[in-house]
């Protein structure tokens, strides 16, 4: 295991300690990740991805391809692409104590912790030490039991996944708004998760219409 400061800059020690020229990296994603790739001259290859956040198509069996855990709810995403791609690097910012697989992972401690920064990068495997917040998982399925029946996506946790939100994907962007505003009205912090992108991708929706409830 390696330490650093931050989640960028474990990928930015992986594109340069392994040379790695091309990297396939999704659409959907946060911008600070996307320009690490652009500033370490590493070639960014997008790809877009369905409506359970797999990708959409194969990849090259031997290209490094980077995959979020997105909201840690894709664990079962992780294992069924660890199988098939020997170079995957898995983005686990939003899944602190996720056992690291694929070719590395990385993940950050101050989106779970109260600290600063800190992030973690294992290479070929290795173990996670961190003890699991168990508390964060029961709020996460009082969350589920209540929403899952309006939730438009199909969320099917491992046993033991600890997410870091509960993402709900409202029908239409007025109903993601109100309930923005209702969560925020009580306190809580809402993200739209990232920027922006074309109406016409399929990710479009998760930016526009999910809302990602703090747990």
């Amino acid at each position: 295991m390696l330490k650093f400061d931050c989640a960028r800059n474990a990928l930015r020690y992986l594109i340069r300690e392994y040379k790695i020229q091309e990297i396939y990296i999704p659409y959907y994603l946060c911008s600070v990740i996307r320009h690490t790739v652009f500033e370490e001259g590493a070639k960014a290859l997008f790809y877009h991805i369905n409506d359970n956040f797999l990708p959409v198509d194969n990849f090259p069996k031997e290209s490094y391809i980077l995959y979020p855990d997105y909201f840690g709810i894709c664990g079962k995403n992780v294992d069924e692409l660890v199988k098939i791609y020997p170079k995957l690097i898995i983005d686990n910012a939003h899944a602190f104590y996720a056992e690291p697989k694929g070719f590395a992972s990385f993940n950050s401690a101050k989106k779970f912790l109260p600290v600063n920064d800190g992030a973690y990068l294992w290479i070929n495997g290795g173990r996670n030490n961190f003890k699991p917040d168990q508390e964060r998982r029961k709020v996460f399925d009082r969350y589920h039991e209540k929403l899952s029946k309006t939730n438009l996506l199909k969320i099917e946790l491992k046993e033991d996944s600890i997410p870091f939100c509960y993402p709900y994907l409202a029908p239409d962007i007025k109903s993601a708004d109100a309930l923005a505003y209702d969560l925020m009205s009580k306190g809580l912090t809402i993200y739209r998760y990232w920027d922006n992108l074309p109406q016409s991708y399929n990710e479009y929706k998760f930016y526009s219409r999910l809302v990602p409830i703090p747990l």
